[in-house]
C-alpha cells in the first residue's frame, strides 16, 4: 500500500501538468485515480490513449525514487491539498499539483512578491539595474522572484542576496540543479536556499529544458503581484513572461533605456505600446503595494493608511512619502473625540455582539471589528487583523453570503451594521 504522498507523485510523474490536472479534477484525489479501472479513465475528457495507458501503470518505483531523493536532499514536497499551498497558484487555470521546495518556507500570499526578468545576454546597464532594483526592493520589504538562469536573472538574485534576502526562485528543472552546472552557480543555489526559497513543479534531478520555461514563467508570474522587465531585446523570452503576466492581470513595469540599445528594444516597445509602466526607481513599484510590505526597521504603521488610501490602484500616482505625510497630517489634525469615534455607545453594542463566539468565528470577529472603522480592501484587512490571505478571503466569502458584509467597487468590503443583530 502506498503512502498518501506517493499517490501525488505517481500521478505527476506519469503525466504532464495539464492531463494530470484533468485526472485530478475528475476523481478529486490522486488516490482515487490510482485505484480506478481503465474504463473510468476513458470517461476523462481530453485524455489521449497514450495518457490513459500511462495511468494503467501502477508501479510505485518512480514515486519512491523521487521521495527517497527528496528525503536525502532535504527537499520538501507540497501538494495541492496542503494548507501551505499558495493561494495565488490556485487562481491559475492549471495549478501545479505538486511543488518541490528547497530552503525557507515563505508565506507568499501575504507578501509583495515582485518578479524580475531580463535577457540572459545582459549589458552592464541591465546587470546594474537588475541588481540595484532587486536589492532595494528587498530592503524595502518586498520579495524578489526570479528564474536564476543568467544575465539579469542572476544579477537580480545576487542583488537580493546582498540585501539580506529573502528571495524566491522558480526553476525550469529540479530545485537541486542550476541551469549552468558550474561551481559558481551551485554555490549561488546554496546561498538562495539558505536565505530564501527555491520552487519547482518538477522532481529533483530533472534537467532544465526549453520546453519547461513557459510553465516555469506561468508559476513565477502567479506567485508575484507584479513583473519588472529590466532589459529585453525584440525577441527576448522576457516578452513572453510579460505576456503571461498580462494574461494573469498582473502589473507590469519596465526600465527605460537608450533607444539605440538592441537589448532594450523589447522593454522600450512595451512602454511605447502602453503595456508596461515606466519606473526609474524601486519605490515606483513598492509604493503601489503598501499593505503587502513586511515591516523592516523604521517602517511606518501601515494600518493608519486605510482611511487615506483604501485601494493602492485608486491612487497610483501617490508616492510612499506622500501617503506617510497624509497620514501624519490627519493624525495631528484629529481631535481626541474624532479618534475615539469607534468607541461610541452604538459601536460598543456592536463590539459586544461581535465578541459572541456562538455567532461568529474568531476570524470573522476580527474582520468585523476592523470593518467597524469603515470599508477596507483585503490587503488592509490582512494588515489590521494579522490573518493570512486565505483566511481573510474565506471569512469574507461567508460573511458576504450571510449579508453581513458587501463588496464595493475597487475590491473594498463594507460592514452592513444593520445585519449584525439579525
Amino acid at each position: 500500500m502506498l503512502t498518501s504522498i506517493k499517490y501525488w507523485l505517481w500521478l505527476t510523474t506519469q503525466l504532464d501538468p495539464l492531463p494530470a490536472w484533468k485526472v485530478f479534477c475528475h476523481f478529486g484525489s490522486p488516490e482515487k485515480a490510482y485505484f480506478s479501472d481503465p474504463e473510468e479513465y476513458e470517461r476523462i475528457e481530453g485524455l489521449s490513449p497514450s495518457q490513459r495507458q500511462l495511468l494503467e501503470d501502477k508501479s510505485p518505483a518512480m514515486a519512491e525514487q523521487v521521495l527517497e531523493r527528496c528525503d536525502r536532499e532535504n527537499i520538501r514536497i507540497l501538494t495541492y491539498a496542503d494548507t501551505d499551498y499558495p493561494q495565488r497558484l490556485r487562481n491559475i487555470e492549471v495549478p501545479p499539483l505538486v511543488l518541490y521546495l528547497r530552503g525557507r518556507l515563505l508565506r507568499l500570499d501575504e507578501q509583495a512578491v515582485i518578479a524580475v526578468a531580463g535577457t540572459r545576454k545582459a549589458t552592464p546597464y541591465g546587470v546594474r539595474n537588475a541588481g540595484q532594483f532587486s536589492a532595494a526592493i528587498t530592503k524595502g520589504g518586498g520579495i524578489v522572484a526570479t528564474g536564476v538562469v543568467a544575465g539579469c536573472d542572476e544579477a537580480a538574485a545576487r542583488g537580493a542576496l546582498q540585501a539580506g534576502g529573502p528571495l524566491l526562485c522558480v526553476m525550469a528543472g529540479g530545485v537541486d540543479l542550476p541551469y549552468y552546472d558550474t561551481e559558481d552557480n551551485r554555490a549561488l543555489l546554496r546561498d538562495i536556499a539558505a536565505r530564501g526559497l527555491i520552487v519547482s513543479e518538477l522532481p529533483p534531478g530533472t534537467p532544465h529544458k526549453g520546453s519547461y520555461f513557459r510553465r516555469r514563467n506561468t508559476i513565477l508570474c502567479a506567485l508575484s503581484v507584479a513583473l519588472l522587465c529590466v532589459e529585453a531585446g525584440e525577441r527576448s523570452g522576457t516578452l513572453g513572461v510579460a505576456a503571461l503576466a498580462a494574461e494573469q492581470g498582473k502589473d507590469i513595469f519596465a526600465i527605460p533605456a537608450n533607444l539605440g540599445s538592441r537589448q532594450s528594444a523589447g522593454t522600450n516597445d512595451l512602454l511605447r505600446q502602453g503595456l508596461a509602466m515606466a519606473v526609474t526607481g524601486p519605490q515606483d513599484i513598492l509604493s503601489r503595494y503598501p499593505f503587502l510590505i513586511q515591516e523592516k526597521q523604521a517602517a511606518p504603521d501601515l494600518t493608519r493608511w486605510s482611511s487615506i488610501r483604501l485601494n493602492p490602484k485608486e491612487d497610483p500616482d501617490a508616492s510612499l512619502s506622500e501617503m506617510i505625510e497624509k497620514a501624519r497630517k490627519k493624525a495631528s489634525s484629529s481631535s481626541p473625540e474624532e479618534e475615539k469615534k469607534v468607541d461610541t455607545t452604538q459601536n460598543s453594542g456592536y463590539i459586544e455582539l461581535l465578541n459572541d463566539p456562538q455567532r461568529y468565528t474568531e476570524e470573522e470577529r476580527k474582520l468585523l471589528q476592523a470593518l467597524l472603522s469603515g470599508p477596507a480592501t483585503v490587503e488592509t484587512l490582512i494588515s489590521q487583523t494579522g490573518l493570512t490571505a486565505p483566511s481573510v478571503s474565506a471569512a469574507l466569502t461567508l460573511l458576504a453570503v450571510t449579508g453581513t458584509v458587501e463588496e464595493l467597487p475597487g475590491g473594498r468590503y463594507r460592514l452592513l451594521e444593520e445585519r449584525l443583530g439579525s
